[in-house]
């Protein structure tokens, strides 16, 4: 019998449905990752129209990964609005039974090969609770480094306030 491979790729119209339940479950799921405020109100319309806006810049986009037909995880880069837009915010999020096969190390890799050969930004930013140890490792592996001296508290989507640091990466 085959083995089923994981593909990653970038995001298509066709799969806003299920993007939409792929982030509602992650949601759900992990006390790590945040959804953006009112992507509950979004329809498959919004959510279609949402990527092909995406996929026609320079500076933000969607991975997902694959398995068969269904989206197991996702990755994105959002221009940020608060320093540049030579600056792109990374999110990363897998679903939990798919933790530690090295699904978030191919989606950030993905990132990384898009940021350096296809996008018009010069560095990447992510926040990363403290407590998500595996998460720090892996952008640590792939070069990047913290940015804040010290680490601060953010609200995780319980309502706990826990420790984050800032890294970034020069691309």
């Amino acid at each position: 019998m085959a083995e089923e491979v994981v593909d990653v790729r970038p995001a298509e119209v066709t799969d806003a449905a299920q993007l939409l339940a792929l982030l509602a479950q992650l949601g759900r799921e992990s006390n790590t990752f945040t959804v953006d405020d009112g992507i509950e109100e979004l329809s498959e319309t919004d959510e279609a129209e949402q990527i092909e806006r995406i996929s026609g810049t320079t500076t933000n986009v969607i991975f997902v990964a694959v398995l068969g037909d269904r989206l197991i995880g996702v990755s994105t880069v959002q221009a940020s609005t608060d320093f540049s837009a030579a600056q792109g915010e990374v999110g990363v999020a897998v679903l939990k039974e798919f933790w530690g096969m090295g699904l978030g190390t191919a989606l950030v890799e993905e990132i990384l090969d898009w940021a350096r050969n296809y996008s018009s930004l010069e560095r990447l930013v992510l926040t990363v609770q403290l407590r998500n140890t595996r998460a720090a490792k892996l952008y640590q592996h792939l070069g990047f480094e913290n940015c804040t001296a010290t680490s601060y508290e953010v609200v995780d989507p319980t309502g706990q306030r826990v420790a984050a640091i800032d890294m970034s990466l020069w691309v």
